[in-house]
Formats: C-alpha cells, structure tokens, sequence
C-alpha cells in the first residue's frame, strides 16, 4: 500500500515501524499517541487527543493500521480510537487493527509486522464493542464496566484480561489497596528495595497499568502524609520531574525503600489504607474520594459501593 497510515500507542512502537520502514522507498506516515488513560482525569487527557488531525490523516489515507500494544492503557487508547472515528462518521473498513502479543516497541526492526500479527479488519461490531467499552469505562462509578459481556470484550484478544486488571486497581475490599499500590508494598516487602528495582518490576509486567512517571508519583505518595506506607525515599518527585533535575532523580531512583508499620498491616489485611489515609484518585470516569468509594472484592468478583455516611 503506497500510502499507509499508522497510528502507535507509544513512541516505541512508532520507532519499531519507522525502523522497519526505513529501507523501504515507500514509507507509512506514523502518529504516536502516548495518552496516559489509567489514573488520570480523563477529560483533560483525552483533550490532548487531536482528532481533526487524525482524521484528516485517515481521510487522506488509503488505510490505516493500528498498533495496539497488549497493556491496559493501550487498549483503552485503541477503543477511544475506534469510538472517535465511528462518531465523525468515518469509513472505518479503511482501519485495521495489529494486536501485538509484546509490545511493539519490543520487536526487532528486521521482522516484519505481519510475523508478529495479521491485520484484523475493523467491521461495524468492532465499533460498536469499542464504544460500549470506552463509554463504560469513561461513566462516573464502575457499574457499567464491571457489566461488560464477555461477548463485548471477546471482539478483541486480551479485552477480559484488560477488564481484570482494572477491576483489580479499585481499591481492595479488605485493604482499601489498588493493584499498582499493592504491587510496590509487595515488592518492597519481598525484598526489592530500590525505586529502579521497583520501576523493573512494573516494567517486567507483560501488562502494566501505569509508567514511569506514574510510578514516580505514586512512590511519592505513599511516602507522603501523616501515616505513610513506605520509608527510606529520598525526595518526593511528581510524575514530571525526574526529568528535569538529574542529580534529584539518581539520588530518588537509588533510594532504600522500606515498609513502615502501617504499610506492612495494610499489606496483611491487617488495616485498610483507605480508612487510614483517605483517597484521592481517577479510575475511569470515577473519582475516588474521600474515607468510603468504591470497591473490588476480588475473592466474591463482586463490586462494593461506597458506604452510606452515618448521619
């Protein structure tokens, strides 16, 4: 195809197809779209999303391909994708999805995309199914994600497991803890001590729900207040920072994590975090706030409501 776009959930994956390309005399035009859709207000984050130019691109394009990496934000990303263009009315036949078992930007530039995965057309139930999933996951409580059909989430691979590994990041029925939260006191706790070893950690997931930064940010709070979960981190960083001062970051990535009491009751069940500490966070278009929100019991797979105040 002469003049192909492509559109990546990341910088990684636009360099994989870049450098597979780069031989080549006709070579795709490639939009990275790196929106960070997990624990982030949605709306200002959804803003960055430019779609005339997107779609302008599609328009112009004799096809569109995709290139959907397995991890939850990147199947988040690739159903507001899908419920953009279907919105604007656009001949979405044109579009074809590449789902990855690995990320992209993992693949070597000498194999080509199709030994990694064929290109799935998208038909009128794709978009429907990416709709319903998207405006579920983007309602203000998590009652509509948590009744997706199977039959919905099965139009793609790893859908179920993307629908898993959210429910899991509400807070836990019986420590308040998200599964990202849960995940650092585990690993610190286990023995992995460092914030590069904790970084590892997420980055070993083959589906991690947040990055770097965020990971950053989230050590940072969990350090901070007056009942802390973690100890030894040397400064507090936000999600941007690291990248700005050089000497604070090395001295923070080598910091000697421990768990404080708390975070080491929390990590047994034997407290809950939220009762503790409160919560100030984003899932979806949910915003959990507060010393009651809403809750995953993972051992009944039911979901929990925020309690009533007592008046």
């Amino acid at each position: 195809m002469q003049n192909l776009f492509c559109l990546t959930c990341d910088d990684s994956a636009a360099g994989y197809i870049k450098a597979h390309h780069s031989p080549s005399a006709s070579r795709p035009q490639i939009v990275s779209l790196p929106l960070r859709l997990i624990r982030t207000p949605l709306t200002p984050e959804v803003a960055k999303l430019d779609d005339a130019r997107v779609l302008a691109q599609l328009d112009a394009s004799e096809g569109c391909e995709i290139y959907v990496d397995p991890d939850p934000n990147s199947q988040l990303l690739m159903t507001l994708l899908l419920t953009r263009a279907r919105a604007a009315g656009r001949d979405c036949r044109r579009i074809h999805l590449r789902h990855g078992p690995v990320r992209w930007g993992h693949v070597d530039a000498s194999t080509p995309p199709d030994r990694i995965a064929l290109p799935v057309g998208v038909e009128e139930a794709h978009l429907a199914a990416a709709t319903a999933i998207w405006s579920a996951y983007a309602s203000p409580t998590p009652e509509a994600w948590f009744s997706l059909s199977p039959e919905v989430l099965a139009y793609f691979p790893v859908m179920q497991r993307t629908w898993d590994a959210l429910l899991n990041d509400l807070p836990q029925a019986y420590t308040g803890l998200g599964a990202c939260e849960h995940l650092i006191l585990e690993s610190i706790g286990s023995g992995q001590c460092r914030v590069g070893d904790i970084a590892g950690v997420f980055a070993q997931s083959p589906f991690p729900l947040i990055a770097l930064p965020q990971i950053v940010a989230l050590l940072s709070s969990l350090a901070s207040g007056a009942a802390p979960l973690i100890e030894g981190l040397n400064g507090r960083l936000g999600e941007g920072d690291f990248a700005d001062d050089a000497d604070a970051w090395d001295a923070f990535r080598n910091s000697q994590l421990g768990l404080t009491a708390l975070g080491r009751s929390v990590l047994v069940g034997e407290s809950d975090v939220v009762e503790v500490r409160g919560i100030d966070r984003w899932w979806g278009g949910t915003h959990l706030m507060g010393k009651t929100c809403w809750r995953w019991d993972d051992r009944a797979l039911v979901l929990i409501p925020p309690a009533r105040r007592e008046v």
